[in-house]
């Protein structure tokens, strides 16, 4: 596993482990799901739709959208190319995390899922409501996230999620982190994500934090790595600090 499928864990495992606390979805199946529908969030639907779960967009959605070309399988054998197929789409990873579950919430095939604590039954679960096509979707799933020991999100601390998203992993380790403002309304938040993102971050993140959106990137076990996030954003005039935490 290299550094940017260890950061990916991080990132993803963080915000599907504090939503499980609201939605009752297991984090390593959000997790995992999020591993295999963007190849570690490498293609398209990820960096450009920000979205991580490959939900189809429907008449009924009423956000935005991102077209691709897919493959799907109907008869459990043969692939069978979509061109252009229309996905959700998101403003930040977060919110695609929150949909999802609020998708699988909202569609009374999934109720298996919902609060289920074994990841097997989870992924069998999803599988059998008939989330993807693939015939081997369950076994996919439940192989990641038993190489990458995903289960690990499943019971995380609250003081362990509000080291903020990039931040969570197998401990509760401190990671010093460059933070770029701390804003009431989030479209200001959203606003210098973006900004940052124009640098060639891709490790940004908006979290609600005492009240107040706060902008942060990345999570270094190194300060010297800090230091450096630091001084390029400084070079691109981004007011920022390091925090620890």
């Amino acid at each position: 596993m290299n550094t940017e499928q260890k950061n990916f864990i991080k990132t993803v495992g963080a915000l599907a482990s504090a939503d499980m606390k609201k939605s009752g979805v297991l984090a390593s199946l959000t997790t995992a799901q999020a591993i295999l529908e963007t190849g570690w969030g490498t293609n398209g639907l990820a960096t450009v739709g920000k979205a991580l779960f490959g939900i189809k967009a429907t008449k009924s959605w009423k956000g935005k959208v991102y077209c691709e070309d897919t493959k799907e399988c109907y008869d459990g054998v043969n692939l069978v190319e979509v061109k252009n197929a229309a996905f959700r789409a998101y403003d930040t990873w977060e919110e695609s995390v929150i949909d999802h579950s609020t998708f699988l919430k909202a569609n009374k095939r999934y109720k298996e899922v919902i609060g289920e604590t074994d990841y097997k039954k989870a992924c069998y679960a999803i599988k059998a409501a008939e989330y993807a096509t693939d015939p081997d979707y369950a076994e996919k799933l439940i192989k990641i996230i038993e190489q990458y020991k995903l289960t690990e999100f499943d019971g995380k601390t609250e003081s362990q999620e509000n080291q903020g998203a990039g931040a969570a992993g197998a401990d509760a380790e401190k990671y010093y982190r460059v933070q770029a403002g701390a804003y009431r309304r989030k479209e200001g938040a959203n606003l210098m994500a973006e900004q940052i993102k124009k640098t060639g971050h891709t490790d940004v993140f908006v979290r609600l934090l005492n009240g107040l959106y706060k902008v942060q990137v990345g999570a270094y076990t190194k300060k010297e790595n800090a230091e450096a996030t630091v001084k390029r954003l400084k070079a691109a005039g981004i007011v920022c600090f390091i925090t620890y935490a």
